[in-house]
């Protein structure tokens, strides 16, 4: 299974996606405390203050019912129980109203009681009448003076009940209200400083980034036109030793010791010609001359030039290439020198022997599934410690003690230009795999063909 690798881009397109989804959570807390606001509000305006307002009317129709019996037990004018059936009729309108409103239990209690009381109360005023009209004035005006009076002031009180526990009601509603609002304000208010501070953290870290990038940058440059002024300045007398290195050898041909000196001298030459010539390829990068090739063939090329070499150091090469394989438009000689430098570090890798398994598959494919041919070179030497798995690619890194740390930098480069990727697992101790994938159906405008 292929290892995701999270870029500095992919870090960065998180961010602002969490960015992003910090400010709509920040418009969803509004809109939600805004709503929660309106139902509250409407809440307390439909209920508590409905219920506290017949509890007021029920206490003034109350009200307006007291002293219309005594007026009447006083002159016996009838248009007083008139009234008090019009009184009456209001006082049971609201009573209906306040039962309406009722939410909590103590509010249907309390009403419940109020309801009990003003029967008593009402069968009391109708037991006076009679008793009135019955001419018995003394037995009307007890009840009106004792029983009546109780029963009105009990009332008076149920109905003050009534309006204190819809008092506490709104309170409660309202304290309720100015927490959550509370609460919600901290919220927004929390989100839009992480917000801001994740901003910041992101601005602070992509402006590091491409000062690091413009930094490197201007040291690329700089190294490369170095490089390529010390690699002209060495080659040209480079040169020159070498021709004379051929003559001499001429003249020293039947000297045994002689000629073992001027192999040594030919191999560091031809040494430092490779050297040399990784300067110029990483102070210019080289042009593509792409061309439909077998992969296969070249990677066989390059097992017979790095056999003997292998054999030496007791190292096996393994082949274990599917076949047939589809031509590629690839720069057969720079893939060549790719897969060249990776065998060549393998080798290097296996001191005391060890194996190098080579594989190629047509059955992968991209993002957008078109299709690729992968390489994998893969041995059982030292392994790459962790530090600088992450720097492979950087040019002059390097584990050897003689290497210039630019051969993975190099085929690094050449495998993007073939829009193509290349990867390297390693573990310390146990071996490195090499992942090369090309496309196999690869098209350059002239734009990329030159680097």
């Amino acid at each position: 299974m292929r290892k995701v690798k999270f870029t500095f881009s992919h870090r960065i397109i998180a961010g602002f996606t969490v960015m992003a989804i910090l400010s709509v959570l920040i418009g969803y807390l509004a809109f939600v405390t805004t709503g929660n606001l309106q139902k509250i509000s409407t809440s307390i305006m439909k209920e508590n203050v409905s219920s506290l307002k017949a509890a007021e009317e029920l206490e003034i129709a109350l009200l307006n019912q007291k002293g219309l019996v005594s007026n009447y037990l006083l002159d016996g004018n009838f248009e007083w129980l008139n009234t008090l059936e019009e009184k009456k009729k209001d006082f049971d309108t609201w009573f209906k109203n306040a039962q309406g409103v009722a939410l909590t239990e103590s509010e249907k209690r309390i009403l419940r009681d109020i309801l009990s009381v003003y029967k008593t109360y009402d069968n009391q005023r109708n037991r006076a009448i009679k008793l009135y009209q019955g001419n018995n004035i003394v037995d009307a005006r007890r009840i009106l003076a004792n029983d009546m009076r109780n029963s009105v002031d009990s009332l008076y009180q149920k109905c003050e009940d009534l309006i204190l526990v819809n008092e506490m009601l709104i309170a409660k509603a309202e304290t309720s209200s100015k927490k959550n609002v509370f609460r919600m304000t901290v919220l927004i208010w929390l989100t839009i400083i992480g917000t801001l501070c994740l901003g910041c953290i992101m601005g602070f870290f992509i402006a590091r980034k491409i000062n690091e990038e413009l930094v490197r940058s201007a040291k690329m440059a700089s190294l490369g036109q170095l490089s390529a002024t010390v690699a002209h300045e060495i080659r040209n007398p480079l040169t020159a030793v070498k021709m004379r290195l051929y003559s001499l050898q001429s003249q020293l041909k039947n000297n045994a010791d002689s000629s073992e000196d001027m192999l040594v001298i030919n191999e560091e030459i031809d040494r430092l010609e490779k050297i040399i010539k990784n300067f110029l390829d990483f102070a210019r990068p080289p042009e593509l001359k792409l061309e439909a090739c077998d992969i296969n063939k070249v990677l066989e090329s390059v097992i017979n030039l790095v056999k003997s070499k292998a054999e030496s150091s007791n190292i096996r090469i393994e082949n274990k290439i599917e076949t047939p394989l589809p031509e590629i438009e690839v720069d057969k000689e720079q893939i060549r020198q790719v897969l060249l430098n990776i065998m060549l570090n393998a080798i290097d890798a296996m001191p005391k022997g060890g194996i190098i398994e080579l594989t190629m598959s047509s059955n992968s494919r991209d993002k957008k599934q078109n299709s690729l041919l992968r390489v994998g070179i893969k041995d059982t030497g030292q392994g790459i410690d962790s530090d600088l798995r992450s720097k492979l690619f950087e040019p002059f890194v390097t584990t050897k003690e003689q290497g210039t740390g630019l051969g993975l930098f190099i085929a690094s480069r050449i495998i993007k230009l073939h829009k193509g990727d290349i990867r390297i697992d390693s573990t310390s101790g146990k071996g490195t795999n090499v992942t090369i994938e090309l496309p196999i159906s690869h098209k350059l405008g002239k734009e990329n063909r030159v680097a």
